[in-house]
């Protein structure tokens, strides 16, 4: 697995202990969440005290509308017990707070044990995310019609490549002829492309064909 990881974690030993675990972990400020999973799956991971915090002071919500509105596969990861936190909240609430999650948001929750049972669960969820890719056939169901839609429609079928980001790639390239043509160096000039997602685009292009 390979992420990319807030630089703020650094205090908390976060990504020592991910690096201690293999995991090919590169530190810089990241806007969208705390952890970005192999360029696809983005972790906003909460410590039970600071989710408690957070709703209090406001912050839980404005995050997760970050989360949901700037990430393809948001997950919201809570290191520890919310309900067992001794801070001043009710349990009506913060039941509340996770429904609307889930619910509202449409953001998946999990929870650990601690920070080092949340490094597992990452690596397990990025393992079920890329196994789900060679039994799932890629967008079925789906064929656009209209002229419009198509070019995202072609660009969402590469790795780590959703909506939000194929328009971004449409809008900053200005058509899917150019962004199949642009250099891994050029592809990480887009907002939310970073080394992984650029190198596994050129990767998938770039490959000779072989049949099966």
């Amino acid at each position: 697995m390979r992420a990319v990881v807030d630089f703020r974690e650094t205090p908390s030993g976060f990504i020592d202990l991910m690096r201690a675990r293999g995991i090919d972990v590169q530190a810089k400020h990241v806007t969208c969440g705390d952890v970005i999973l192999d360029g696809v799956i983005t972790v906003e991971r909460k410590p039970a005290d600071d989710f408690i915090v957070s709703i209090i002071d406001g912050r839980f919500f404005k995050q997760m509308a970050n989360l949901k509105t700037n990430s393809d596969h948001p997950v919201l990861l809570i290191e520890g017990n919310p309900f067992q936190t001794g801070l001043k909240m009710t349990r009506s609430a913060i039941r509340g707070a996770l429904v609307n999650v889930q619910t509202v948001w449409n953001v998946p929750v999990v929870y650990s044990r601690s920070i080092e049972d949340s490094i597992g669960l990452m690596l397990i969820i990025a393992h079920q995310f890329k196994k789900m890719f060679h039994v799932m056939p890629l967008r079925a169901g789906y064929r656009p019609r209209r002229l419009s839609t198509r070019p995202l429609y072609i660009l969402q079928g590469f790795p780590g490549i959703g909506p939000h980001l194929a328009k971004r790639l449409l809008n900053h390239f200005g058509s899917v002829a150019a962004v199949l043509g642009a250099s891994s160096e050029t592809l990480k000039g887009v907002k939310g492309v970073g080394r992984v997602i650029a190198e596994n685009i050129r990767e998938v292009l770039d490959a000779e064909w072989s049949p099966p």
